[in-house]
């Protein structure tokens, strides 16, 4: 198998620096600079894809796929706060959304193992929550973690009863449908996959692929809702790409299931956890609740027109 040295001798690139940002290896040229990295999955089809498709905000590879690592410029980002940068990837998001959206037969067994995979986490969750909220007021001193998830508690399982209603009239509706609308799915949806420079590009493929377009919002939603506003953010993604009912109430679904909390830590990050995941909760019930007032607007909106 090729190295690494002997790959940038095959094209050419004579390194005259090598740096590191975070965990990429940066390549100087006296010409440009590269990123290099052993390919961990072949993705010329999807870059192929894309293209078919006219999206073109993703970083082309320089070298051949059948190499063993990949080669790609390395863009030097602008600085943006972060609320900006994430303005740009949801239009990002939703051109690619747009020009790869196309309508399958709902395969009604899909719907099923969908819906019951769903449904199977929430009960785990219910059960796991149960138990860890009698183990807690069973002890005779609770630490300071444990006693604030106890007084929130409620949150967890109202949240996670949410979930299920909305996974059940999801079900129901779907199986009322012929045909599902699906894309194109980044599926790994986060500031860091996400570059701005002289364009923008979408970045590190790896976990792509066709489903439900609501996938993508909820990655970018449970894994960025500290860092920026997700409500104007998804107002003006619904105003490019709006979700369908089904869609919309799957979206619900799944930004509602908490995570699993386990006391494994210090006193200190146990409780950061613990307050993490209330202002989660609390913020998605903020989020939804606002949604479906918007909803009831709309509709009475419409009834009296």
């Amino acid at each position: 198998m090729t190295n690494e040295k002997e790959l940038l001798a095959k094209y050419n690139l004579l390194p005259i620096k090598i740096s590191y940002n975070n965990k990429t290896k940066i390549i100087t040229t006296a010409t440009n600079s590269y990123t290099i990295k052993i390919k961990e999955s072949p993705t010329s089809h999807i870059y192929q894809y894309l293209d078919s498709h006219n999206f073109s905000n993703y970083l082309r590879q320089i070298n051949s796929p059948r190499d063993a690592y990949e080669i790609y410029p390395y863009i030097e980002e602008k600085k943006l706060d972060p609320e900006t940068k994430a303005l740009d990837l949801i239009y990002t998001l939703s051109l690619l959304h747009n020009k790869t959206t196309t309508y399958q037969k709902i395969n009604l067994d899909e719907i099923k193992e969908k819906y019951e995979k769903i449904e199977n986490e929430i009960d785990y969750l219910l059960s796991y929550y149960y138990d860890l909220q009698e183990y807690i007021e069973n002890k005779v001193y609770m630490s300071p973690a444990e006693y604030l998830l106890i007084r929130n508690i409620n949150l967890i399982y109202i949240s996670l009863n949410n979930a299920k209603g909305h996974i059940n009239e999801w079900y129901q509706l779907k199986n009322t449908k012929e045909h599902e609308r699906q894309v194109f799915l980044h599926n790994n949806l986060t500031l860091d996959h996400f570059l701005v420079s002289d364009n923008n590009y979408l970045i590190n493929w790896k976990k792509s692929k066709q489903d439900s377009p609501v996938y993508d919002f909820v990655n970018l939603y449970r894994k960025e809702y500290e860092n920026v506003e997700m409500e104007s953010l998804y107002n003006i993604y619904q105003s490019k790409y709006q979700y369908t009912k089904d869609e919309k109430i799957l979206f619900y679904s799944l930004i509602e299931l908490p995570w699993k909390i386990t006391f494994k830590n210090t006193n200190y990050i146990n409780t950061l956890k613990v307050e993490k995941l209330i202002d989660y909760l609390k913020k998605t019930n903020h989020f939804i609740s606002k949604e479906y007032e918007k909803d009831q607007k709309t509709q009475q909106e419409e009834l009296h027109k």
